[in-house]
């Protein structure tokens, strides 16, 4: 059979082609081979005049004999040193296996691309699965060799050689599968002693103490729910969904596919889901809704909060897990900036409430105090109740007016766990905390949110109006992020990093959920039920000593009608003080100067502090010791109606910084000995009237200040330098001092004539520590929670 035409053609021009280019690359190969070494002379001439030109760029003034030819010659040494490695480097390449070095490269390859899904750089990767990978490989490598070992002497040396092998992968293997399930310590553990204070236990029972009440449970919800009954066809209450989708503008493509393909809906069509707790009883009673953060979508996190519903529920509360785990991270993808979705939906959900209460029929009928509501939020929720509180008292959306809102609850009350701050800003603005209590809690031991967030709020939340207000923040050494929700648990962060976190100075999980249940019960049975008896353990944490678990906290605590001296926010003049006429000045301070207050790893708190540090060569005489001195104008403390039922208060904390290392020989309190850092750090606070009547009290006559936590977030050496966050992150105490104090010690001075205010540094020989809001109290004169 003869060939066609169209294959005859083809077979000659293949021929042609051939014939053409193979001369010619003949050609090419023998001219590249008399020219690449005069090439690679040539670049490496040119590496060498890099440095040349980048010495003649510097000028360092020796001249441009040194200037040039001093890098040139580093440049020739460096290029050639370099040149022998790469060479070294390719010959050993060329001695391996190439089915080796095709394996170890697509393995490299998998490393990285895995990790890159999980966001780790290529170095994290490497670090974290190439030791298992080469303990895997060093076990193949052994069980080949005894596999394939010859016979006679040759091969007893080799099966001994593998058997070796083999032996250390396995021990490798075990130790490392033993270190990987091992909770972990944290070193610093050992030198962290709470400072014991002065404080009488409160007169009140404990608030984490069940209530008189029998509690029901029931859940509302969308009626449809694919992953869930009892908001699909066992919810006790049906509701309708809701359209989120002007707040949800991050969803689309394949992620926006694969969430509606699990949930069966879209941003359009939200559900209004909860888990309710409710006290068995008329009412009518407060109401409070709690909501979760970020969490995997897929392990549903309302649940986690039985523990504080039950609680609430005996003791009258009416209390709602809201379901958002259709706004979580999941495998296909996080939203990102949906915390206004969060809190819209929290209004959403009061507009249930409110329409159940005024509806005969319904089993909320007549019971929900809508004039007392409180909003709890965790992590990312703790975030989106501030949302939901701005967005109650707008009428319009702040990113697009054309979303209208008519909300206007009575939100009285806002409690944030672990949250965190800014992820969402309305219209790009921090949102406006105003005229609402305000509770935050945040863990030391949170690697998670490995920063104090919720410090940023708390400094934002202002009382403007005739109302009597609060705000409380608690710090708890050793409390994580997810033990807060019993469905999150010890682990703050998912696998594969999970276990390699240190677990083992975490609070016990119920340790952790017993201070949730005082502070939040309390701060509710405060805000909203009038308790004036538990407001003490906010303004001083010790007066709760006696219900808390044994650990070490920090408190702040602020009310209306506070008036600030200092809180160095206002002016970069550091002698100028907050109120009209107050002059602020240091003597003999190492350190004076205003800094922004910085969470770990230099999270902005947008709250300036003064940074203040001494060295001290003779502690215990105050008279001679550093001082920083906060002036009155003449009249201010007649005009503000100072006297024995004001309160002095301020904020401390410590950086963990000396001015310079410490001298052994450096007496303390004059007796010639440095007491231990666990005992706290002591000053003096000195008040002067117009007469120059002084009369002074040490800091430890309220309580000591604790030195600065270290902390260790990780098991894993690398992992913890990787981060690059400091083990230290300064969190502000509150001090309040009753001026009554200062005139038992001294009757001589007269507080209507108070003209100035002094933290004399003559307790410890050196330090730096950080002062914030100055001012004065008067909390026997305001009006409280009616």
């Amino acid at each position: 059979m003869s060939s066609s035409p169209l294959v005859s053609l083809s077979k000659a021009l293949l021929h042609w082609a051939a014939s053409f280019f193979r001369p010619l690359a003949l050609r090419t190969a023998r001219f590249l081979a008399l020219a690449w070494p005069g090439a690679a002379i040539g670049l490496a001439i040119a590496a060498a005049l890099i440095p040349a030109y980048a010495g003649l760029c510097m000028g360092t003034g020796l001249g441009i004999v040194v200037d040039v030819g001093g890098t040139f010659l580093l440049g020739v040494l460096a290029v050639a040193l370099s040149i022998l490695l790469v060479l070294l480097g390719l010959a050993i390449l060329r001695r391996l296996p190439p089915r080796f070095v095709a394996v170890f490269v697509v393995v490299l390859a998998c490393i990285v691309g895995v990790g890159g899904g999980f966001g780790y750089s290529p170095e994290f990767a490497i670090h974290l699965a190439g030791p298992p990978a080469a303990l895997i490989a060093l076990a193949g490598a052994g069980l080949s060799t005894l596999l394939r070992r010859g016979p006679g002497r040759a091969g007893i040396v080799h099966g001994v050689l593998g058997s070796l092998m083999l032996v250390v992968a396995a021990a490798l293997s075990g130790w490392l599968i033993s270190w990987v399930f091992t909770p972990g310590q944290d070193p610093f553990l050992a030198d962290v002693t709470p400072v014991a204070g002065r404080a009488a236990s409160l007169d009140a029972p404990n608030p984490a103490q069940s209530g008189p009440y029998g509690v029901g449970t029931l859940f509302y919800g969308s009626g449809t729910d694919l992953r869930r009954p009892e908001y699909g066809p066992k919810a006790d209450v049906k509701t309708d969904p809701v359209d989120a989708s002007p707040f949800v503008t991050n969803l689309d493509g394949f992620k926006a596919w694969a969430r509606k393909k699990y949930w069966g809906f879209g941003p359009d069509r939200f559900p209004l889901n909860a888990r309710v707790w409710f006290p068995e009883g008329r009412g009518p009673f407060p109401l409070v809704l709690i909501v979760h953060g970020n969490h995997k979508m897929e392990e549903f996190s309302d649940s986690g909060y039985a523990y504080l519903g039950e609680l609430l529920a005996s003791r009258g509360y009416l209390v709602a897990s809201v379901d958002e785990n259709f706004l979580n991270g999941s495998w296909a993808g996080d939203i990102g900036c949906e915390n206004d979705a969060r809190g819209w939906l929290l209004l959403k959900h009061l507009e249930l409430w409110r329409a159940w209460n005024g509806q005969a029929d319904s089993p909320f009928a007549d019971k929900v105090d809508l004039a007392n509501v409180a909003l709890i939020g965790h992590s990312r929720g703790g975030e989106a109740i501030l949302h939901a509180a701005a967005f109650n008292r707008l009428s319009h959306w702040p990113d697009d007016a054309t979303v209208r809102f008519d909300f206007h609850f009575a939100i009285r009350t806002l409690i944030a766990v672990a949250p965190i701050d800014g992820q969402y800003e309305p219209a790009g603005r921090p949102v406006p905390v105003e005229n609402v209590n305000y509770l935050v809690l945040q863990g030391s031991h949170d690697s998670d949110l490995d920063f104090f967030a919720g410090a940023r709020t708390y400094r934002r939340v202002e009382f403007s109006d005739d109302d009597h207000w609060m705000k409380a923040a608690l710090y708890i050494h050793r409390a994580n992020h997810g033990q807060f929700n019993t469905v999150w648990g010890r682990y703050d962060m998912g696998p594969p990093l999970s276990r390699l976190l240190a677990l083992g100075p975490l609070l016990a999980p119920e340790d952790q959920r017993t201070i949730a249940k005082i502070y939040i019960s309390a701060f509710l049975d405060a805000t909203l039920r009038g308790r004036a008896d538990y407001i003490p353990m906010f303004r001083n944490h010790r007066r709760a000593a006696a219900w808390l678990p044994q650990t070490v906290y920090f408190s702040r605590f602020e009310e209306s009608g506070f008036q600030i001296l200092a809180d160095f926010d206002e002016s970069i003049d550091v002698t100028k003080g907050s109120a009209s006429g107050v002059s602020l000045r240091g003597e003999s301070l190492s350190v004076w100067r205003q800094q922004e207050m910085k969470g770990r790893g230099d999270w902005p708190l947008r709250d300036y502090a003064v940074a203040l540090g001494w060295n001290t060569p003779h502690p215990g005489l105050p008279e001679h010791a550093p001082c920083f001195a906060i002036t009155l104008p003449e009249t201010l403390s007649a005009d503000w109606g100072l006297d024995d039922a004001s309160v002095l208060s301020f904020c401390l904390a410590d950086t963990n910084d000396h001015c310079e290392p410490l001298r052994p020989e450096s007496p303390a309190g004059g007796d010639g000995s440095r007491p231990p850092e666990q005992e706290g750090i002591d000053l003096t606070i000195e008040l002067v009237d117009s007469s120059g009547c002084i009369a002074r009290l040490p800091l430890s006559h309220v309580a000591a200040l604790q030195p600065a936590l270290h902390v260790t977030f990780t098991k894993w050496a690398y992992w913890e330098r990787f981060r690059n966050k400091p083990p230290v992150e300064p969190v502000l105490q509150t001090w309040e001092m009753p001026l009554s104090s200062f005139t038992d010690s001294n009757p001589a001075l007269n507080l209507s004539e108070l003209r100035e205010i002094r933290f004399r540094f003559d307790r410890m020989a050196s330090r730096v520590l950080l002062l914030d809001q100055v001012g004065v109290a008067s909390p026997g004169k305001m009006k409280k929670f009616e």
